[in-house]
């Protein structure tokens, strides 16, 4: 029966079935392996950085977009050219 070895690894030793007793050493894995090395991919990059951004505050989302589409969301941009209407009104 012959035997059968794992991969990557030296042949088993056989027994020589009068003296039990190896009939060849096992020989010791010299081969030289270079580096491992992982590439990734401009998608797998992007989905590392998405992965890190905060969590959403979907309530405030939800309700800063209504306030929007009725036209009542008020900025700080829309609160200075209201008081520079009125400075210049005054003036």
């Amino acid at each position: 029966m012959s035997e059968v070895s794992p991969i990557n690894r030296p042949v088993a030793p056989t027994l020589d079935p009068q003296t039990r007793t190896a009939r060849t050493k096992p020989q010791a894995d010299t081969t030289t392996r270079g580096e491992d090395q992982v590439q990734l991919s401009n998608t797998a990059q992007l989905l590392s950085k998405i992965a890190d951004l905060p969590d959403v505050r979907q309530e405030l989302v939800d309700r800063v977009k209504a306030s929007i589409a009725e036209g009542t969301y008020d900025t700080e941009d829309k609160a200075d050219a209201a008081i520079d209407g009125l400075l210049e009104d005054i003036a």
